[in-house]
């Protein structure tokens, strides 16, 4: 049997009684964060977050040896990664929008495309004459110097946005403390109480997911309407289509009725106050109606008699005219 050093078993031990202790557990790319940038995220989100960096061994027998929870799922993404594991108790969605969020800047890296539009802008620097001024003007750069130490004139713009970074612009960039690379902790998986959130899935859109549910819900209450589903949000509307299409078939057959909308209860009242010159307050429910109806109110109890009462001329008209329309019985003698 091989050696297993005391060391190894320890770290074992105790990652695994991380992975019982919290709830949300994810296995992150360390591959392009340097070690600074990882520290400084760390801090950042030490009330959040703990991040145990270790063997990938170690992991993999870890999950092997949990079985409390299911998490051999997230062995996949130990294999073809530099692994480390993150804890945590958040939700797996803020959790990632945590991580998005709290990026860090680095130095760019010959060969790596610029992400914006990369200037050098005029002013002093920390550098006294010497190659420097030469490395300087490699890249465009019109120096002078004042007071021992070498300005740079006129701003430049050194790398589009998109562009591949050349050596000697990268050099420089880093010699002038310029950090235009944006990196956060590569979060591959998520796995919160028996579900593995895969990153497609935890990157979101928020701003998107939201117009997604507003589009949905006004298409299914036009949808409601068309085939005549009633609900809480939609009732009200379904009335006044009722009645106003009531109306239209009242004149088209001629009926005598009156087919003026009655007056809602807000109008009355406007009546009321013209003529005793006193403030009436509108009823709530009045109120909110006018907003959404402007004066016409949707539904109150003299709508509702004005609405059977078209039915039931309606009704009587068909019935009478089936009686006239009915062939007579012919006689024995005819």
């Amino acid at each position: 049997m091989a050696h297993v050093s005391k060391k190894k078993i320890e770290e074992l031990s105790r990652l695994k009684e991380l992975l019982k202790e919290y709830k949300v557990i994810s296995i992150i790319d360390l591959t392009n964060l340097p070690s600074a940038n990882l520290q400084s995220i760390k801090n950042k989100l030490r009330d959040k977050i703990q991040i145990r960096v270790t063997k990938k061994s170690i992991i993999k027998r870890a999950i092997d040896e949990l079985p409390e929870k299911d998490l051999k799922e997230l062995k996949t993404y130990v294999e073809d990664s530099i692994p480390a594991v993150m804890l945590s108790n958040e939700d797996p969605f803020k959790l990632f929008k945590l991580i998005k969020e709290n990026k860090t800047k680095t130095a760019a890296k010959p060969g790596q495309l610029a992400p914006i539009d990369l200037t050098i802008k005029s002013g002093p620097t920390q550098f006294t004459p010497g190659p420097i001024i030469g490395e300087l003007g490699a890249v465009g750069l019109q120096t002078s110097v004042e007071q021992g130490k070498i300005v740079i004139k006129k701003e430049k713009l050194v790398v589009k946005q998109g562009e591949v970074i050349k050596p000697e612009v990268a050099s420089i960039l880093a010699k002038l403390g310029i950090e235009p690379i944006e990196i956060s902790m590569n979060v591959l998986a998520i796995y919160d109480n028996g579900i593995l959130y895969r990153k497609e899935v935890l990157d979101i859109n928020e701003e998107q997911y939201i117009n997604n549910l507003k589009l949905a819900h006004n298409q299914a209450l036009k949808l409601a309407e068309k085939i005549g589903y009633i609900s809480k949000e939609n009732v009200e509307s379904l009335l006044i289509s009722a009645y106003r299409n009531a109306l239209i078939i009242s004149k088209e057959l001629k009926l005598e009725t009156n087919t003026e909308i009655p007056k809602t209860v807000h109008e009355h009242k406007k009546e009321h106050e013209h003529e005793s010159h006193k403030e009436v307050h509108e009823h709530k429910e009045v109120k909110e109606e006018k907003k959404v109806h402007g004066d016409f109110v949707g539904y109150n109890k003299e709508v509702e008699e004005k609405a059977q009462s078209i039915l039931k001329d309606l009704q009587d008209k068909k019935i009478q005219e089936k009686k006239d329309k009915k062939p007579k019985q012919k006689s024995m003698w005819d």
